[in-house]
C-alpha cells in the first residue's frame, strides 16, 4: 500500500502548476522539488542541510523509492518552494486521502452511526525575533523585542477507540494581504471549514469536534450552511445560563453510569437558545461529570452544544466522542514536535510561503505514515518490532542510508526479519 500511495502523491506533485515557468530554463522540475522536501519529512530528517548532505548515499533509493529525478541545493530548494501557493500543496491531500477512500477505510471510523469525526484546532511552528516575511504574524513583546511567527490550523479525522488519526487538510494562520491586523484561528477556520467538507468522502456526514473557542454563532452557523454538524465545547455564555436555570428547577434530564470504580453523570437538554444575539440557532446541550466511585473525587467534566439529536443510549459514545477533540493535540501535534518530525524547528522561511508550505509538506508525510499504520501490514509489523514510532523511523532511516531499496514495503519487511540478507564479515 504504502508505495502505491508515494506513487499516487509524486504523480499530483508532477501535475503542479510550476511557478517559475516564467523564468525558464529550469533544470530541476518542481515535483521533483516538491517530492523531495517530502522525502525529507517521510524519512525525518532534522533538517534541509542534512538531507542535502545524505543526498549522495541515497540518490538510488531516493530515486527508486519516491520517483525524483535530481534534487537541487537547499538554497535553490527553498526558493523554489517559496513560491508556491500553500493551497496548491493543501490539494495534494487529496491524492492521499483517495487511496484511504478506494481501500474502504472509512467504514470503520463512522461514529454515533453515521458521522466521521473532525477534530480542528491550531498551533505554532515557527517563531524568530529576527527573520521575517510580509505573512508572518507579530508579537510585540514586553520587553521591547518584536517576535515574528507562523501558525497552522489542522482538520484531523479522529475515532475515540483507534490510534490512528489523518489529517484531511490545514490552514495557516498567517498575515493576510490587505489586513494591519493579525491573522487569527476564526479567520482561519472560515477560510478551512468550507475545504473540510469537501474533503469528506461521498456519503459520509462530518461531524466538527472543537473547543469553545469556535462555539460562536457565525461559526455555528457556517459549519450547518456546509452540511457538517459539530459537537462543541461550552465554558460561559447564555447556554450555561439557561442550563443552570433548569438545574435549579430540576428540569434537566440525567443520565448515570458506573463502570470500574468511576461514576459517569450527564446532565442534558435540547432546544436551548444560543445566545441573545443569535435566538434562531437551537442547540442541544450536555455536561459530563467523571468521578471517583468510592471517594466521589471528580476527575473529569466538561460541557458542550451540538446539533444532534441524540437518544439517551447514545450518551456514553457522544461523551466519548466529544473527548476525542484532545487527539488533534495529544496524537498530531505533539507526535509532529516530539516524534522525529521536527514541527518546531526552522527548516526554512522565505519571503512568501516557504514555512508554510513545508509545514504542508510534513503533515503530509506525517498522514502517510498514519496511514501506513492503519492499514499496511508490514508497516505494522516494522512498528511491532521497533515498539516505538520513532526508533522505526531511526531504523527506516538507516536501511534506507545502508542498503540498496526498490521500495519502503522492502525496508519494512526488512526490519521486521522477513527479509534477511547474508552479508560477508569486514575485516
Amino acid at each position: 500500500m504504502i508505495d502505491a500511495l508515494i506513487g499516487k502523491l509524486k504523480k499530483a506533485m508532477d501535475g503542479v502548476s510550476d511557478h517559475r515557468m516564467a523564468a525558464g530554463n529550469l533544470q530541476h522540475s518542481l515535483g521533483d522539488i516538491l517530492m523531495g522536501a517530502f522525502a525529507m519529512f517521510h524519512l525525518k530528517d532534522p533538517s534541509l542541510l542534512v538531507f542535502r548532505q545524505r543526498l549522495e548515499e541515497r540518490w538510488a533509493n531516493l530515486q527508486r523509492v519516491y520517483g525524483i529525478g535530481s534534487v537541487p541545493g537547499d538554497t535553490a530548494m527553498r526558493q523554489a518552494l517559496d513560491g508556491v501557493n500553500p493551497a496548491t500543496v493543501g490539494k495534494l491531500f487529496n491524492s492521499v486521502l483517495k487511496v484511504q477512500e478506494e481501500l474502504g477505510l472509512w467504514e470503520g471510523r463512522r461514529v454515533l452511526g453515521a458521522y466521521l469525526a473532525v477534530s480542528m484546532d491550531g498551533t505554532q511552528h515557527y517563531c524568530s525575533s529576527k527573520k521575517s516575511c510580509a505573512h508572518c504574524l507579530v508579537k510585540q513583546k514586553r520587553n521591547g523585542e518584536t517576535d515574528y511567527y507562523h501558525q497552522l490550523l489542522a482538520a484531523v479525522q479522529v475515532h475515540p477507540d483507534q490510534e490512528t488519526v489523518f489529517p484531511l487538510d490545514i490552514e495557516p494562520i498567517q498575515q493576510q494581504d490587505g489586513n494591519s491586523k493579525n491573522d487569527c484561528e476564526q479567520n482561519a477556520a472560515k477560510r478551512l471549514i468550507p475545504r473540510i467538507a469537501e474533503r469528506l468522502p461521498r456519503g459520509m456526514q462530518g461531524l466538527m469536534l472543537l473547543d469553545a473557542l469556535y462555539a460562536t454563532g457565525p461559526c455555528l452557523k457556517l459549519l450547518k450552511a456546509h452540511q457538517l454538524s459539530y459537537l462543541a465545547t461550552v465554558k460561559d455564555g447564555y447556554v450555561l445560563l439557561q442550563a443552570g436555570r433548569m438545574a435549579e428547577k430540576g428540569q434537566l434530564k440525567q443520565y448515570t453510569l458506573m463502570t470500574k470504580g468511576k461514576q459517569h453523570k450527564v446532565s442534558y437538554a435540547k432546544g436551548l437558545s444560543h445566545s441573545g444575539t443569535h435566538q434562531d440557532l437551537e442547540v442541544n446541550y450536555l455536561s459530563y461529570t467523571e468521578s471517583d466511585a468510592r471517594s466521589g473525587q471528580e476527575l473529569y467534566k466538561s460541557s458542550w452544544v451540538t446539533d444532534l439529536d441524540f437518544e439517551e443510549a447514545q450518551l456514553p459514545e457522544m461523551v466519548s466522542v466529544a473527548r476525542a477533540r484532545w487527539k488533534v493535540e495529544n496524537e498530531t501535534f505533539n507526535t509532529l514536535k516530539n516524534q522525529g518530525y521536527q514541527l518546531e524547528h526552522n527548516f526554512g522561511h522565505g519571503k512568501q510561503f516557504l514555512a508554510s508550505v513545508l509545514a504542508s509538506l510534513m503533515m503530509l508525510a506525517f498522514l502517510t505514515d498514519q496511514l501506513a499504520q492503519h492499514a499496511d501490514a508490514c508497516f505494522k509489523k516494522a512498528l511491532a518490532y521497533c515498539k516505538t514510532r520513532k526508533n522505526l523511523f531511526e531504523k527506516v532511516r538507516q536501511v534506507f542510508d545502508l542498503l540498496p531499496c526498490m521500495s519502503m514495503n522492502v525496508i519494512y519487511r526488512f526490519i521486521a526479519k522477513e527479509i534477511t540478507l547474508d552479508f560477508p564479515m569486514l575485516e
